[in-house]
């Protein structure tokens, strides 16, 4: 039987390819802004709720929303010199549909396999296209760093 731990270090293990071939079509990765690599994915909220109801996924951001259509965006951060991970940044992301008010929020820093990206949920019940803004403060700089991408969901 395959316990919920090794369901998630198998999840985690693939993950970088599943969302490399989920947004290949999209945007190829790394986004670069500033001095710094951005990597991101779009997961449905499906996949978190099928955790158990006492898995550390399924209380982020205040927990997984009900309700069809939810997904939830990482994002990683790094360094675009040192390749370094990018921790004690503060994000906020604006994600909008056509014809629909955008949806703006800070993405939480949350740790996954001991490594830290930030994340949120967002509304995405279309196929979209998306319009996704990142906005990025790290402390000390001169100003935030920002890029815009454009994303669909994968044909399935």
């Amino acid at each position: 039987m395959i316990t919920s731990r090794r369901r998630l270090l198998f999840i985690l293990a693939f993950a970088p390819t599943m969302l490399r071939n989920a947004v290949a079509a999209e945007q190829r990765q790394p986004l670069k802004a500033g001095d710094l690599e951005i990597f991101y994915g779009v997961i449905p909220a499906e996949v978190i709720l099928g955790h158990p109801a006492d898995h550390a996924e399924r209380k982020m951001h205040d927990g997984v929303p009900r309700g069809a259509g939810h997904h939830h965006l990482i994002v990683s951060l790094f360094d675009g010199r040192t390749r370094q991970r990018v921790t004690d940044a503060t994000v906020w992301t604006r994600v909008t549909e056509p014809a629909l008010a955008p949806q703006r929020k800070m993405l939480e820093a949350m740790t996954i396999a001991g490594a830290i990206t930030y994340g949120n949920y967002f509304r995405m019940s279309g196929s979209g296209p998306y319009r996704i803004e990142i906005e990025i403060i790290r402390p000390g700089s001169t100003g935030p760093v920002k890029t815009t991408f454009e994303y669909s969901h994968p044909r399935r």
